[in-house]
């Protein structure tokens, strides 16, 4: 017997729905941020970062829209924190990601994504490539585009040169836009401080979501650079960057919703794809609280001995 196609107003009712994934994200995280003592800027890189634009509207997807952010704001906490600018790179990073991730024949045209693009790349060497992607995507677009477009790509190509310049030979450059000071470490030191950092749970999903980015198109181009940029501004500095803990994290719950999506029921696409992301973000969310807990114990005690 064949299966009937649904309605389409009923598909326009879901996917109105599954849009209240990217304020509910929003929400939790920067109530989160807020109870962990971070900036509650990190809302921003909450919303920004609910990957239902690039996942759809199943419910494997939605699952994995909620724990990609929410994993970030404890993998922060964890490490100790976020600065709002750092809470705001990571925004402005997965805003532009959103909008390369916009189909062929959306209403919104790629430009949108020219301007997160440009304040990531400011504020985070580690996203410079995203202007040139962003650049890319408007010079292959198939709606009607100005001349002057072409800058953008050329303007890119720019901002990874100056990345790469800053970070080798211009310390003057460097010292504002990299935010840390450089203490190089060699590649397998990184990879040990990496580990420690994600912890086996999140740095496995992490990499399971390497493979569900490889693809070619803008969107998963654009999230692979960046991980190829965050390396070698972590390599500098000698430590796991605020731009790495959230990339993780966002390929992590990719790697969750393609995990879920394994299995055909709505329901059981939900149960599974909250089972683990309960599993990745559990250790984390655990250490910081007690992490916190430790320094309100010390610092009460520190107040009654005076």
């Amino acid at each position: 017997m064949r299966k009937l196609a649904r309605p389409d107003a009923v598909l326009e009712c879901e996917r109105v729905r599954s849009w209240f994934v990217i304020p509910a994200a929003g929400v939790a995280c920067g109530g989160a941020a807020i109870a962990l003592g971070m900036p509650p800027a990190l809302a921003l890189a909450g919303a920004a970062f609910a990957i239902r634009m690039m996942t759809g509207d199943a419910a494997a997807a939605l699952v994995a829209a909620l724990v990609a952010p929410l994993l970030a704001v404890a993998s922060l906490g964890e490490a100790g924190g976020a600065t709002v600018r750092a809470a705001l790179a990571l925004a402005a990073a997965g805003w532009a990601v959103a909008e390369l991730a916009r189909p062929d024949d959306a209403e919104v045209p790629p430009l949108v994504a020219v301007l997160p693009a440009a304040v990531a790349a400011m504020l985070d060497p580690s996203f410079a490539a995203l202007v040139a992607i962003t650049g890319a995507r408007l010079v292959t677009a198939p709606w009607p585009r100005p001349r002057w477009i072409v800058v953008v790509p050329i303007a890119g190509a720019i901002v990874v040169a100056l990345a790469v310049l800053a970070g080798t030979r211009w310390p003057g450059l460097a010292a504002p836009w990299f935010a840390a000071a450089a203490h190089p470490v060699t590649p397998g030191e990184l990879a040990t401080l990496a580990i420690a950092a994600l912890g086996p749970l999140t740095g496995v999903a992490a990499l399971a979501g390497i493979g569900v980015v490889a693809r070619p198109r803008y969107a998963e181009l654009a999230i692979a650079a960046s991980v190829a940029g965050a390396l070698p501004v972590d390599l500098r500095a000698g430590a796991i960057g605020s731009a790495t803990l959230g990339l993780a994290a966002l390929l992590a719950g990719l790697a969750i919703g393609r995990f879920a999506a394994l299995i055909r029921v709505a329901s059981g696409q939900a149960l599974a794809g909250a089972t683990a992301g309960l599993l990745v973000l559990v250790p984390p969310a655990w250490t910081t609280v007690v992490a916190q807990q430790s320094h309100a114990h010390i610092a009460h005690n520190g107040r009654a001995s005076r």
